[in-house]
């Protein structure tokens, strides 16, 4: 490591976990809502209009988490981890290749959302495969490969300014959304890590209000009644 790098200390640790929660929520919601779309009536401006507004989110969030990856942290770990340095710039490709797929079904959900059509929702729910495969392909090197470099030369303080750009790109409203898509297939461990690390206020808003938010965006979108389960 160059004398220059700044090492994760002890208190200041990086735990990778917290990266493989993330990727679970779009490991999750990116082939749902492919095929969610894909079986929307032609025609239902209200169905087309809760998905296109769900997909929305998603997609914000998988592209601000990549390029907060891309500012916050790709330099640092080329700096820090020279060994890495082919690790690195995989990630960087396959980033460039999401950021296709990504925009190709940003096109086509504002195109569906506009004409709620039979002949868009297809395309569309194609291209969420398209991304999905280049989204779990990227997920996958990045947890085998890229964690262990992280945990060794990020420190906490890095990864949480990456959360920090990350929330600030949710629109306030959507927050206990996304936090509830975030929890919704963590253990429990995990999810009393993430809660741990919000403010005493914020952790109350998610227990009286953000769960039951939560289990109506689920049932809305998914037409089930499917929920985070209580820490």
């Amino acid at each position: 490591m160059p004398a220059t790098a700044a090492p994760a200390v002890a208190n200041e640790r990086l735990d990778p976990q917290e990266m493989v929660v993330l990727h679970r929520v779009f490991r999750r919601e990116i082939p749902l809502l492919a095929d969610l779309i894909e079986a929307a009536a032609p025609g239902d401006r209200r169905r087309t209009a809760v998905l296109a507004d769900h997909l929305d989110l998603v997609l914000g969030a998988l592209g601000e988490h990549h390029e907060g990856e891309d500012d916050l942290l790709w330099p640092k770990l080329r700096e820090r981890a020279a060994p890495g340095d082919d690790v690195v710039a995989r990630m960087t490709d396959q980033h460039e290749a999401i950021a296709g797929a990504l925009a190709t079904v940003t096109e086509l959900s504002h195109r569906w959302r506009t004409g709620a059509d039979g002949d868009t929702a297809p395309r569309l729910a194609e291209a969420l495969r398209t991304l999905d495969r280049h989204a779990a392909d990227h997920m996958d090197d990045e947890e085998e490969h890229l964690l262990p470099l992280m945990a060794d030369h990020i420190t906490r303080r890095e990864w949480t300014e990456v959360g920090e750009r990350g929330r600030r790109s949710v629109p306030k409203a959507k927050l206990l959304i996304f936090l509830g898509a975030i929890l919704e297939d963590a253990t429990a461990r995990e999810r009393r890590l993430f809660l741990s690390q919000m403010p005493a206020p914020a952790r109350v808003l998610w227990r009286t209000l953000g769960t039951r938010l939560y289990d109506r965006t689920v049932a809305r979108v998914r037409r089930s009644e499917a929920g985070v389960p209580q820490v």
